[in-house]
């Protein structure tokens, strides 16, 4: 009886050990299948600066760097980026685009390589392209110009006609030499009296002698 008991009361004891044994197991089970975290920090930025980190451009979260020049972040597997292992982290400072040195990746628990230092961030340098364009020189085209006439208001410009010349007639001509026969003719009349005067005066003495 005493025997029986005791039997008894072992099973239930084993069975309670088996029952806790088994719930440690799964608990621990479902510990070592749960993903962690990625860890991301750095340091050597500006205290003030955002952080931005961003898988296939969606981003994972923002840090703002501390007046110690550092910064950390953890992107949780359940992230608007939606993390999964092996997955390029990209990053920016002030929404600028930066380079990490090393380049970082997501890891479940991951944190960087260089655990001292973190990830290094500069930002990237835009690459000017340079390019030739050609600017067509104009030609030059000759105009002449006609120098404008300026008239000055209220001037009054009279124009003074040429006096017209007389035609030559037939009787002007005539005029011109009975003119030159007159005196002629007038020379001989006196002539001829002075003559007759002479004459009359001959005449006269010889009768008076």
């Amino acid at each position: 009886m005493t025997l029986s008991r005791t039997m008894t009361r072992f099973g239930l004891v084993a069975a309670a050990a088996a029952l806790l044994l088994t719930i440690g197991l799964a608990a621990a089970g479902s510990a070592s299948a749960q993903v962690l975290p990625a860890v991301l920090y750095g340091k050597g930025l500006t205290a003030g600066q955002t952080v931005g980190a961003s898988i296939g451009g969606v981003s994972c979260g923002t840090a703002t760097v501390t007046s110690a020049g550092e910064w950390t972040m953890n992107v949780e597997t359940n992230a608007a980026c939606n993390p999964t292992a092996g997955a390029a982290i990209s990053f920016t400072i002030n929404g600028q685009p930066a380079v990490s040195n090393p380049p970082a990746v997501w890891q479940s628990g991951g944190t960087p390589p260089n655990v001292a230092t973190g990830y290094a961030l500069t930002l990237a340098q835009a690459t000017a392209t340079a390019t030739a364009t050609r600017t067509a020189t104009p030609a030059v085209t000759a105009t002449a110009t006609t120098p404008a006439t300026t008239s000055t208001p209220g001037a009054v410009v009279t124009a003074t006609p040429a006096a017209p010349t007389a035609p030559k007639t037939g009787n002007a001509g005539l005029l011109g030499e009975d003119s030159g026969n007159g005196a002629l003719w007038l020379l001989v009349g006196l002539a001829a009296v002075a003559g007759a005067g002479v004459a009359a005066r001959q005449l006269y003495g010889r009768r008076s002698g």
